[in-house]
């Protein structure tokens, strides 16, 4: 069994970054490939064809640094039997001068990419191979991960509550269950913190907000539990230690189904 990662969380995305144009080479109409990096769950962005796709972001900025590439779940890509790769380019013309950052494993789950850091301008999403079916994807994110550490008390990666509407009679008998939906749940408390994990933790509330974002628990032994989240609206990490260190608690949800 590999060694554990530590949690890491995917929140400032490249393909949402302020003055870029995003762009894809055929969008259905509803579709607007926009709609990947908006954080819902409810639109996404299809093609219109079956021919080989590049999603691309001009950034206006050469120093738009990521590490991670994520595909939420929700795509068609697996069943279609796409082939997915991130590109970069020099000067934006993709004709040939672009080269390969990485390769994704395609799977009908979230997918998750981690490279080594690097920087561009220009930034491409290519889905080619023989795709069976126009591409469709719900949530993508490219961005530079910001790593936390180990939890220190136990948690439920899988915890989870369904959101129903029960009818009780009178005398205390169930009438009736109207199931909405289910929410998945999840506590991360880092005891004993220092000042360094306490800054990337400010770092991300201060520029995710109450955005949902990507939060992998422990991608190393658990490669597709990439799950779209959002924070409690509550950020309290009391002081310990005679103030050396914080107790830290973060509180997530997100839609399961």
């Amino acid at each position: 069994m590999p060694a554990w990662n530590k949690i890491k969380f995917f929140w400032d995305n490249i393909f949402g970054i302020s003055g870029g144009t995003l762009t894809a080479t055929s969008t259905a109409t509803g579709y607007d490939v926009a709609n990947i990096h908006n954080g819902l769950e409810i639109n996404g962005w299809k093609a219109t064809s079956t021919t080989g796709q590049l999603i691309k972001i001009d950034t206006y900025s050469v120093d738009t640094a990521a590490d991670a590439i994520i595909i939420g779940a929700g795509h068609n890509l697996a069943t279609i039997g796409a082939a997915v790769t991130l590109s970069k380019s020099t000067t934006g013309a993709w004709s040939g001068e672009q080269v390969t950052v990485a390769t994704l494993t395609v799977v009908a789950g979230a997918i998750l990419k981690e490279f080594a850091q690097t920087t561009s301008r220009y930034w491409g999403l290519w889905i080619d191979g023989t795709p069976s079916a126009a591409a469709e994807i719900q949530t993508a994110m490219l961005c530079a991960k910001t790593e936390l550490d180990y939890a220190s008390t136990s948690f439920d990666p899988h915890g989870q509550t369904i959101q129903a509407d029960v009818n009780i009679t009178q005398g205390g008998y169930c009438s009736g269950i109207h199931t909405r939906y289910t929410e998945r749940e999840m506590s991360l408390n880092f005891n004993d913190a220092d000042s360094a994990l306490y800054a990337k933790i400010t770092a991300w509330r201060d520029g995710n907000g109450m955005k949902q974002f990507f939060v992998a628990w422990e991608n190393a032994n658990s490669p597709s539990d990439v799950f779209l989240m959002r924070p409690d609206g509550s950020f309290k990490n009391p002081l310990t230690n005679g103030g050396a260190y914080r107790d830290i608690t973060i509180n997530l949800k997100g839609r399961k189904a």
